[in-house]
């Protein structure tokens, strides 16, 4: 009863501001942009009302913000492993290097060795008694190169030496660098690790002040954070796999179209990010059936399926398409309506085809396309790619 006044209390004072700006006329007269953004006003006002009538409880609220915070942290975990491991082969590295360089420098160093000790048990012969020896001119010719092949593969030599053991000096610094940002990393990941488990501990203790049914719709959402982190797993696997080194640009690069067919991004219910804590996407809200789910950008599906609970009921993101478009991004379009995918794991898709329909399946409360933009397979703010 309150949101259908509230919803007719808006609309009267949109009309009446109309009214009020010019004549009725004019007011009727209104662009079409003019009213999406109207449209999209009465929309967020809605969520508003509804979110109010069915706010969780406090102790919800709590979970779902250290459900993020957790994630949040594990993810720190996950890079800092994926430094240390980095790090860990430079170190690997360095030491293969100085091992060599040190076995080349002692050779060099022994040779050198041998050599003056030859040039001693010599006596004071010199290089110029050497070709002033010589019978003929054939002979001092011969004798001239071998005394400057001599003199050359002396100095070399030293030169050689020379260049190793400053090698082995900088090899050995980098390789203290490195143990002491091995160090630090590992601090990191201390620290880490222990707001982790600390944020996992409060997030128990609000978990234990649930009634019966608040624990059931906790573990719908506990077994959605785990899909998430799974889907993250395979999909940063995934862009390893098909585009290492390639780099993301900037949103204004990407060339995102709206991923609802005739909507824009007035239709974003919550235009912030995230809208509430752990929400990894934005989502379009319509509230109506029909409209078609486009592809953003061209691409190839690399994800097309549903999640369902052993029961065969939907779970997490219900029927959803994951598309990577082989420059660093890939696009999630979720909550599909059952049996309208229109396309499958491995094919290539252009820019604006139709991948399904809008719908509410899995962990939805309504007709919407929750829609997500990842880099590398973790999740970033979607709003920049439609400005």
């Amino acid at each position: 009863m309150l949101k259908k006044i509230l919803k007719s209390t808006i609309i009267v004072i949109i009309i009446l501001i109309l009214a009020l700006s010019g004549n009725v006329m004019i007011a009727l007269a209104v662009s079409q942009s003019d009213l999406d953004e109207i449209n999209g006003k009465i929309n967020d006002t809605e969520d508003k009302i509804d979110y109010v009538g069915t706010q969780l409880s406090s102790a919800m609220e709590q979970i779902r913000s250290l459900n993020a915070e957790i994630a949040e942290y594990e993810n720190d975990i996950d890079d800092l492993d994926e430094q240390i491991s980095e790090v860990n082969a430079k170190i690997e590295t360095a030491e293969n290097d100085i091992k060599k360089a040190e076995e080349e420098y002692n050779e060099q160093e022994n040779r050198l060795k041998r050599r003056l000790v030859a040039l001693y048990k010599a006596g004071n012969t010199t290089y110029l008694d050497v070709l002033l020896s010589s019978k003929n001119m054939v002979d001092f010719i011969n004798r001239y190169y071998y005394v400057t092949e001599l003199a050359e593969c002396d100095q070399n030599l030293m030169e050689q030496i020379e260049e190793n053991r400053l090698e082995i000096e900088e090899t050995k610094k980098l390789l203290e660098t490195s143990k002491e940002q091995i160090e630090s990393l590992k601090k990191s990941k201390e620290d880490t690790a222990r707001s982790l488990k600390n944020s996992q501990a409060m997030k128990q203790t609000y978990i234990d002040q649930l009634n019966d049914e608040e624990k059931a719709l906790q573990d719908e959402l506990e077994q959605f954070e785990i899909d998430k982190k799974q889907i993250q797993e395979e999909l940063e696997r995934i862009a390893k796999q098909n585009n290492p080194g390639v780099v993301a640009g900037s949103p204004s690069e990407a060339g995102y179209i709206f991923p609802v067919q005739g909507l824009n991004i007035y239709n974003i219910n919550v235009r912030s990010y995230p809208s509430y804590p752990g929400h990894t996407g934005v989502d379009i809200n319509i509230n109506v059936k029909g409209r078609n789910v486009i592809a953003a950008k061209a691409g190839t599906v690399i994800t097309s399926t549903a999640a369902r609970y052993a029961n065969g009921e939907y779970r997490g993101y219900g029927e959803y398409v994951i598309i990577d478009h082989h420059d660093g991004t890939m696009t999630l379009y979720a909550h599909m309506s059952p049996g309208t995918r229109t396309v499958v794991e491995g094919q290539n898709v252009a820019q604006g085809q139709i991948l399904g329909i809008v719908g509410t399946t899995g962990n939805s409360t309504g007709y919407h396309l929750h829609f997500e933009v990842r880099i590398n397979g973790r999740c970033v703010n979607p709003l920049p790619y439609f400005q």
